[in-house]
């Protein structure tokens, strides 16, 4: 059995801990935050859907069931959260945790807990908790995507037999909104709102590491004892949610997979409005009245495929490009495709204008000089992500109501003159808080920690090589750029062709959560991650190694046709 020795040993530390102790639902003992603190290291979801469900690692009857699953037993648990309540400030800072319900149901067949909590001032937090002895020893926390607002329950996680774990991160709904105080009501520009600090650090981080402290808490509550590992899951915001654990809060999590991770919230959420901007400049001047043809954005996105996908001796080629950061396709320079008869209701060529909008795209926000603010999206993803007639939602809400403070900020006003004021502006008002990058990873590493990082090359949301470059950072940081040493506990695989959290045309990646797991408590790294469709099984290498073929008469559609060099 592939986790057979990690079920060993779980089941020893069970076995003690349950002679050690008699689980009672009236555990009233409070459990100090600083003391969980000190026990050894530890989207949405990733594409393969809640992967964890697959491992079956599910063990053996050791856990007394819990058959009294109400406000009577666990709703007496004493909780503590990450601050103390402060009587002096105005007004005071209750901090403190309420069981607000416990209910039980059922998933997949496994029976369970559910117990809703709320910190205050506003952060809601459901824990999910095995019953009948289906508890495999560990704790899941999934991670939210966008600006997160919700919260359900962790049915994933719990299916798989782990404590599962969600929040909302400290406010309804995904408008943004909750960066400025009061939703900015009645905010103008000339009298701007103020920005929200409480709620934008619950968002932030401080929901996240408190889904691991109360989620232990409960554990120790509910079974009489811990988690024996414990792990985050998360995509986009998830996976920005999961590394600023290992930043902030290195014992939180002993391993962590991180798809597509928004960890350069401001800068990247300001280059997502640099291709309407480009694209409305380039091709309408001043008017700003319509979007690009989505077909216009294919046949662009298309050409840029055919002239840097890899082509094999059989004829066949792919229809993705395994490494963008080496085409340099413009179609302003394709007569093709780019003409100077074109209109912009052709859908079968270019107009000039619109061929220099999606070159421009592809070449990351620049100022006046031409020196590159933020990279771009690849060369192969899905331009519509970005191209309707407004900008992106959430990149227009961090202007509104985290930059300037007034929902009528209009997006129009940006040129080539003054965007790059906006582009620094946003760094200075919204870095501070909201920037996950920091590449100082070493307190995470010395407590044992295993990250699993991800993203597609396709992506057509958040921009690439903004992962590649924080852990290029990382190693020069952790190790001195030596990749060798950075890969004993952190290691980076970038999908060709795949999309935002998967999707595309790409072959998608399998088993990732798997594949933290596995690291974790077997001590076995990936060396590559399996990734199918279309037909084709390729593995994605870790980074900087590329997904290289090695020629000849080798079957592009099969794994042992590839090489990571």
């Amino acid at each position: 059995m592939r986790y057979k020795a990690a079920s060993r040993a779980i089941r020893s530390v069970l076995r003690r801990n349950i002679m050690q102790s008699r689980p009672t639902l009236a555990f009233a003992a409070t459990l100090l935050v600083a003391g969980l603190g000190a026990m050894p290291a530890h989207a949405q979801t990733s594409p393969d859907a809640m992967d964890a469900q697959v491992l079956e690692a599910q063990l053996p009857p050791q856990i007394a069931p819990i058959t009294t699953c109400d406000m009577a037993g666990i709703g007496q648990a004493q909780l503590v959260s990450d601050l103390p309540t402060n009587p002096n400030t105005n007004p005071p800072n209750d901090t403190s945790v309420t069981i607000t319900s416990v209910t039980t149901g059922t998933t997949g067949g496994i029976p369970y807990c559910l117990v809703k909590l709320l910190v205050k001032p506003a952060i809601n937090i459901w824990v999910g908790l095995p019953t009948g002895n289906n508890w495999n020893g560990r704790l899941q926390s999934e991670g939210g995507g966008g600006y997160a607002g919700s919260v359900g329950t962790p049915t994933g996680s719990i299916t798989a037999g782990y404590i599962g774990v969600q929040t909302d991160t400290g406010h309804t709904g995904g408008s943004g909104t909750f960066g400025c105080l009061n939703d900015c009501a009645g905010a103008t520009q000339a009298s701007p709102g103020m920005p929200d600090k409480q709620r934008q650090a619950d968002f932030a981080y401080r929901s996240e590491h408190l889904m691991a402290q109360l989620g232990k808490q409960l554990a120790q509550a509910f079974y009489g004892q811990l988690p024996v590992y414990s792990y985050w899951n998360g995509c986009s915001t998830g996976g920005r949610q999961g590394l600023r654990m290992a930043q902030q809060f290195p014992r939180d999590y002993n391993g962590i997979l991180a798809g597509a991770p928004a960890i350069h919230w401001d800068r990247f959420q300001a280059y997502q409005i640099w291709p309407q901007m480009v694209r409305s400049i380039e091709t309408q001047g001043a008017s700003y009245t319509s979007a690009i043809l989505t077909a216009k954005q294919t046949l662009a996105t298309n050409a840029a495929i055919a002239a840097c996908a890899n082509r094999y001796p059989n004829g066949s080629q792919d229809n993705f490009i395994i490494d963008p950061r080496t085409c340099t396709y413009n179609p302003a320079n394709d007569p093709t495709i780019t003409t100077a008869s074109c209109t912009t209701t052709n859908t079968t060529c270019l107009t000039p204008g619109e061929a220099t909008a999606f070159y421009k795209t592809w070449d990351g926000a620049r100022n006046t000089q031409g020196q590159l603010l933020w990279f771009g999206v690849e060369r192969g993803a899905a331009l519509s992500g970005l191209a309707g007639t407004n900008p992106f939602s959430i990149a227009i809400a961090q202007p509104q109501y985290w930059v300037y403070f007034y929902p009528q900020w209009d997006w129009h006003t940006l040129t080539y003159d003054n965007y790059e004021a906006f582009f620094y502006e946003t760094f200075q008002r919204v870095a501070p808080m909201m920037a996950s990058d920091n590449p100082n990873l070493s307190p995470f590493r010395d407590a044992g920690g295993k990250i699993v990082m991800w993203q597609g090359w396709a992506d057509q949301l958040i921009m690439p090589q903004g992962s590649t470059s924080y852990y290029e950072n990382v190693a020069k940081y952790t190790t001195g750029g030596d990749y060798s040493q950075l890969q004993t506990w952190y290691r980076h695989f970038m999908a060709p062709g795949v999309g935002h959290c998967g999707g595309g045309s790409g072959p998608q990646p399998q088993n990732l959560f798997q594949a933290v797991v596995n690291w974790v408590e077997n001590g076995v790294a990936p060396d590559t991650i399996t990734s199918t469709g279309g037909g084709r099984t390729r593995p994605l290498c870790p980074y900087p190694k590329v997904q290289t073929y090695i020629g000849g008469s080798a079957d592009p559609n099969q794994p042992t046709s590839f090489v990571c060099m």
